[in-house]
C-alpha cells in the first residue's frame, strides 16, 4: 500500500525551473514602470509568493501601481519568459513512475492557471497531471497557498488528508500544506533551503526528484523507467 495516493506539486521551482524567464520579465516590468532595475539575484525572492505580495512587500509598490507592474511583467513573460525555462532533472521520469503506480498528481501554484498551462504545453507535461489549480490571470483572488492546496485536493478527489503529500520549494508551500492539514516535502533543487524547510516543519526534505518515489510508493515499486 502506498504511503500517499495523491501528490500535489508547486510549479515554479519545483516541477520547472522557470527562474530565468521570471527574473528577466520582472526586470522588464521595473524598467517599463520607470523603477531602478534590481539585480537578478535580489529578485529571486519573487519565486514562491504571489506576485502581488512580492511587488508590494519587497519593493513597496503601491496598490495603485501594482497592477501596471504585473501587467508589464506578464506581457514579457507570455511572449518570451515562458520559454526561458527547463524541467528539473528526473522530474518527468518521476511523474511517469508515480502515475504508473496509481498515484494521482496535482498542481497547486500561485501562478495564473493560464500561464501554468502554457508552460506545461510547451514542455509536454499536461497529460501527467490530473488536476491543475492556480490563480486568476488578473490576480483578483490573491488565493493563499492552503486554499490552492485544498482546491487541488478537491479536484483530485482526495478526501483523506493523511494520503496527500504537498511538494514545493519554498516555505509558502510547507505552510500551505500545514494549513490544509496534509504532509509536506521540501525540494532542495528549487529556490528554498534546508534551514527554511526545517524552520517551517516540513515533513520530508529531498535533494532530487527521484527521492519522491520511496517516500510516496515505497520500495520496491513498479517501473520500467531508468531514473
Amino acid at each position: 500500500m502506498h504511503k500517499y495516493d495523491f501528490v500535489i506539486f508547486d510549479f515554479d521551482g519545483t516541477v520547472i525551473d522557470t527562474g530565468e524567464g521570471i527574473l528577466k520579465s520582472l526586470q522588464y516590468a521595473f524598467e517599463a514602470q520607470g523603477h531602478p532595475i534590481p539585480d537578478l539575484s535580489d529578485l529571486k525572492k519573487f519565486i514562491g509568493p504571489p506576485i502581488h505580495y512580492s511587488f508590494t512587500t519587497f519593493y513597496g509598490v503601491s496598490e495603485d501601481d501594482v497592477g501596471d507592474y504585473i501587467k508589464s511583467y506578464r506581457q514579457r513573460y507570455r511572449e518570451k519568459g515562458v520559454y526561458e525555462a527547463r524541467v528539473y532533472d528526473g522530474m518527468v521520469e518521476t511523474l511517469q513512475t508515480l502515475r504508473a503506480n496509481g498515484v494521482r498528481l496535482g498542481i497547486a501554484s500561485s501562478k495564473p492557471e493560464t500561464l501554468i498551462y502554457d508552460v506545461m504545453a510547451h514542455f509536454h507535461l499536461t497529460d501527467l497531471f490530473d488536476a491543475v489549480v492556480g490563480t486568476r490571470f488578473d490576480d483578483s483572488n490573491h488565493a493563499g497557498k492552503a486554499d490552492l492546496v485544498r482546491a487541488s485536493m478537491q479536484k483530485l478527489g482526495a478526501a483523506d488528508k493523511g494520503r496527500v503529500l504537498m511538494v514545493g520549494d519554498r516555505c509558502f508551500d510547507i505552510d500551505g500544506a500545514a494549513g490544509a492539514g496534509v504532509d509536506s516535502c521540501g525540494v532542495l533543487f528549487g529556490y528554498g533551503s534546508q534551514a527554511e524547510f526545517e524552520a517551517h516543519g516540513a515533513t520530508h526534505i529531498i535533494a532530487a526528484a527521484k527521492e519522491l518515489l520511496p517516500l510516496v510508493i515505497g520500495e520496491p515499486y513498479n517501473s520500467k523507467l531508468e531514473i
